[in-house]
């Protein structure tokens, strides 16, 4: 991980990115930057997927075999390398994809594990498309693939690589078939929604309005969220990577809605 320590009594912010990226990424580092210099801590965590002291984008030319659920172990675990050094309040922040995994490891962790629950341009709700839009991107049956993919998890070979697939935003992928119903199958963690009807912890979701990848966040969350414990911020001009000082937007509505719902 990138870690940033605190000044004393600070809280850390404990920050996972989105598909296939890493710690280190653009939106990461300048998060991790501006909550240092407005007096938090960071550390930017990277899915191993795997992989020892994984750096960079993970290549969609490797064999995937990591799943959408691997990541609540790793983040208890880089929780527990926080609190080994003494930090005792955390924010969990998780960027697009990672807000979903993020979300997902919050909804089973202890009440002390964080103060508060950062969604950071989530993807919106599923909308019933999603096998119009895999066969528009993939040319290819999204139901064909998960027939497939479910055969062999219920035949005990879910570590089985299925060739040539389209997976995540990958073309020809090679992908175990559990890594596959992990990420499109009907069971993943893909709505926030659960999470915030359910959701014991502050939640602060964050949207740009000019996000084309996360469209429609404002619409999809609005009846779902229960004020005051639960806000939906959007921010006006930012895309989905809140790039230059929409990134000083994202850490002022951070330390606000901390400050006014979980602080001491």
């Amino acid at each position: 991980g990138y870690y940033g320590p605190p000044p004393a009594g600070a809280p850390v912010v404990l920050m996972l990115h989105g598909t296939l990226a890493h710690g280190d990424m653009e939106i990461m580092r300048t998060l991790r930057e501006v909550f240092a210099e407005e007096g938090w801590g960071a550390l930017s965590v990277s899915l191993s997927f795997g992989e020892d002291r994984r750096t960079g984008m993970y290549p969609c030319d490797a064999a995937h075999r990591h799943r959408a659920v691997d990541a609540a172990a790793e983040l208890a675990a880089w929780r527990a390398w926080l609190a080994d050094r003494g930090v005792t309040r955390v924010v969990l922040l998780g960027h697009s994809r990672g807000a979903l995994q993020m979300a997902a490891f919050a909804a089973d962790a202890a009440p002390s594990t964080a103060e508060a629950v950062v969604l950071l341009a989530p993807p919106a709700p599923p909308d019933g498309k999603q096998a119009e839009r895999y066969r528009a991107r993939f040319d290819d049956d999204l139901a064909v693939r998960l027939r497939e993919a479910e055969a062999r998890v219920a035949a005990g070979r879910g570590d089985e690589i299925l060739s040539g697939v389209g997976f995540l935003y990958c073309d020809d992928a090679r992908v175990t078939a559990a890594a596959f119903l992990s990420y499109h199958g009907s069971a993943a963690p893909n709505d926030v929604r659960g999470f915030l009807q359910a959701s014991r912890w502050p939640v602060l979701v964050i949207a740009g309005s000019e996000d084309e990848i996360s469209a429609g966040l404002p619409a999809a969350l609005g009846s779902v969220l229960t004020p005051p414990s639960q806000r939906l911020v959007e921010i006006d001009g930012a895309d989905h990577f809140f790039r230059d000082l929409y990134a000083y937007d994202v850490v002022e509505a951070v330390q606000a809605f901390v400050d006014e719902t979980a602080g001491p």
